[in-house]
């Protein structure tokens, strides 16, 4: 009986192996860098966040500061996002408004950005949609706070915010 040449075998089942394993540690290097890049985009949303809940330019209208407050948060994001280690950064800072959303808790900024899955030997080239979140809540502005007062004092005083009036509270 004729023996059945092997040589050559345990090479080619190196080089599968090998190429599989060094396939799963590119994908999930990229994998990690994705997260790495969406925790950078969080971090810049929420800094950009915060300085859109102060900014305020003490206006009389109750929703006056808002524009400047949004041309603040983007200087802000600008600033804390590391263009160097995301150069192909495609996200556009976008606001929830006071004006259009109802509810408080859901005022502050987001942003959506796509970026590879992988570098394409393993898990295709296809991108993936992210997206970064930072609803901190609103407090009223300095023209919110004057337009309530003055609606309370009218209410009380039955007159025009036009008059000095003084509310006491005595804690009771």
């Amino acid at each position: 009986m004729k023996e059945k040449n092997n040589k050559g075998q345990s090479t080619i089942e190196f080089i599968m192996t090998f190429s599989a394993a060094v396939g799963f540690i590119f994908l999930f290097l990229k994998m990690a860098l994705n997260y790495t890049d969406g925790f950078m985009v969080h971090h810049a949303t929420f800094m950009a966040s915060r300085a859109y809940l102060v900014g305020d330019d003490n206006q009389s209208s109750p929703s006056g500061g808002d524009s400047q407050a949004f041309a603040i948060a983007k200087t802000v994001f600008a600033k804390n996002l590391p263009t160097s280690l995301m150069p192909k950064f495609d996200g556009v800072l976008k606001e929830n408004n006071p004006d259009v959303v109802g509810f408080s808790a859901f005022v502050g900024l987001w942003t959506e950005f796509t970026q590879p899955f992988s570098i394409g030997l393993i898990g295709g080239k296809d991108k993936v949609a992210y997206r970064s979140e930072s609803f901190l809540g609103r407090e009223p502005t300095r023209g919110e706070t004057s337009f309530q007062t003055c609606i309370a004092i009218s209410t009380v005083t039955k007159s025009s915010c036009e008059i000095e009036a003084t509310l006491d509270d005595n804690g009771g």
